[in-house]
């Protein structure tokens, strides 16, 4: 090869690192790089062209041949491992081992991504440098890896804070802790932490085009939803009602006995003095119109609505159900809370919740549902076939023993009216269940955001349970045990030792 050729390919290379730590440092291409490309196609031709006989030649060489026919191999091979890469990065199936199921999503969270129809941008603001900001970035990026696996139109983006001051600005975001926002359609939420339960609220808060509005009634000594610091009080319900966005009212019937138009579910929550004649018929003229309401009576209280729940196809105990437990002087009435275990498998409210999950109630009244018609009733969530119901809480004089049903959902048209609206109705026999001391407590919240979801008839809002992961137990019995230790544990060992032994011996003698 002559010294220009030479010289030629080595202003070539000098002109590519130039170009390449151009674009390094200035983050972008500049029209210098162009002349630096240039430059070294231009200085490659001169160096081929003066020596294009040493390259033909080098071409016809065996040598040559073989390794370009070597290259080429490699080069289909790299093309190969790459189309493989691509589709599998595109088109692949996931499989959850996990006794709990913990890294696949809820149904519920399913069907909801599955529903989006545009791009939902997903924002996580940190700094660099702050701790545990690594360990949040990764835990948030397999969380939505998830999400982004059944719907390719959610795209996530990292925001450093100090790079992008702007988008910071504009969402409001001055911590580089990890903040976290969903954006859709023009709509924005702020996600509280990094889980799949809010993560899927938030969808839903985003996803949805207007506020649904719940009313609680007052006036008859309902539990306060502004309470906040007694355990009855209904303020954890509230505020997790609100960040669902609902907007929670107060509806004080009494004085305007007029269901509001704007209405999506009335709840009456626990009430001690007796509702007044207007104030029920008020009530059922918001059933007429396809109304849903959702009532919780504590036992040997019904506030005079009894005779609304009875043409609903509901009769109330007014008794209290405790459960049966075994003990070792026999069996006995425990008086802890009780625990509905038994739950309707095709109900959207129930249908999620597991076998060996219960709801915990408060001295609840047990539910008897009779034939009306044009109504339907769907008990809910009953007890186990050992409970017990007693006329009064000292529990003096054994009472019938059965499965009683603590919580039924009533669907039908009021009147048996074929002109009257298809309402939809929870009935509770316990108001204790939905406080600030028992919501969070076993499935008493989700029991209770399900029910709100299903009259508000909004199925994506359904709560999704906090999945736990489950310890993996190995019980083996004494044969088990055995068959393990004289087939596996045992002759391992010896095989391994015999065949050490035997190359050994082999390689010596060789």
């Amino acid at each position: 090869m002559s010294k220009l050729s030479k010289i030629s390919f080595l202003m070539a290379g000098i002109s590519l690192v130039c170009m390449s730590i151009t674009r390094y440092i200035l983050g972008q291409w500049v029209p210098f790089c162009w002349l630096a490309l240039g430059m070294s196609v231009l200085f490659v031709a001169i160096g081929i062209i003066k020596d294009r006989a040493f390259f033909k030649e080098f071409l016809t060489m065996k040598t040559t041949k073989e390794g370009m026919s070597m290259g080429v191999l490699i080069l289909l091979m790299l093309a190969v491992l790459s189309v493989v890469n691509y589709l599998g990065v595109r088109h692949y199936a996931t499989w959850d081992f996990s006794t709990a199921q913990s890294n696949t999503l809820a149904e519920q969270s399913i069907k909801l991504v599955k529903s989006l129809d545009s791009e939902l941008k997903v924002y996580f603001f940190y700094k660099k440098g702050v701790e545990g900001n690594e360990e949040n970035r990764r835990s948030f990026r397999d969380l939505i890896k998830k999400y982004q696996d059944i719907n390719t139109n959610i795209q996530l983006n990292f925001v450093e804070v100090n790079e992008r001051p702007d988008l910071a600005k504009e969402f409001g975001v001055d911590k580089g802790s990890g903040t976290a926002f969903v954006e859709y359609k023009g709509r924005r939420n702020l996600l509280q932490k990094i889980d799949e339960q809010e993560f899927t609220s938030s969808l839903v808060k985003v996803t949805r085009e207007k506020n649904k509005t719940i009313y609680f009634t007052i006036g008859h000594g309902e539990a306060a939803i502004d309470d906040a610091k007694e355990g009855l009080g209904l303020n954890a319900l509230k505020v997790i009602l609100e960040r669902n966005r609902y907007t929670v009212k107060l509806l004080p019937l009494i004085q305007d006995p007029v269901v509001p138009a704007d209405a999506d579910v009335v709840v009456i929550a626990g009430p001690i003095q007796n509702f007044l004649a207007h104030e029920i018929e008020a009530l059922e003229a918001y059933l007429r119109k396809g109304g849903s309401l959702f009532i919780a009576l504590e036992s040997q209280n019904t506030a005079n609505l009894d005779k609304l729940v009875a043409k609903m196809g509901i009769e109330l105990g007014n008794n209290y159900i405790f459960n049966i437990v075994d003990t070792v002087m026999g069996q006995g009435v425990n008086q802890g809370p009780v625990m509905g275990s038994v739950f309707s498998p095709m109900n959207e409210i129930t249908k999620s919740f597991g076998a060996s999950e219960v709801t915990l109630f408060r001295h609840p009244q047990s539910l008897k549902a009779k034939e009306i018609p044009g109504m339907a009733v769907d008990e809910l969530v009953r007890t186990n076939p050992k409970s017990m119901a007693f006329t009064s809480l000292a529990l003096k004089d054994d009472g019938p023993v059965g499965s009683f049903a603590l919580v039924d959902q009533v669907i039908g048209q009021w009147d048996s009216d074929p002109k009257n609206k298809q309402f939809s109705a929870i009935i509770a026999g316990d108001v204790d269940f939905m406080t600030n001391q028992m919501l969070y407590q076993n499935l008493n919240r989700d029991l209770v955001l399900n029910s709100i979801a299903s009259l508000a008839k909004e199925e994506n809002l359904i709560s999704i349970s906090p999945k736990e992961a489950q310890a993996t137990q190995l019980v083996l019995t004494e044969t088990k045990f055995g068959i393990f230790l004289f087939a596996f544990l045992i002759p391992l060992p010896l095989v391994l030792l015999g065949a050490g032994v035997t190359l050994y011996m082999r390689r010596r003698n060789a």
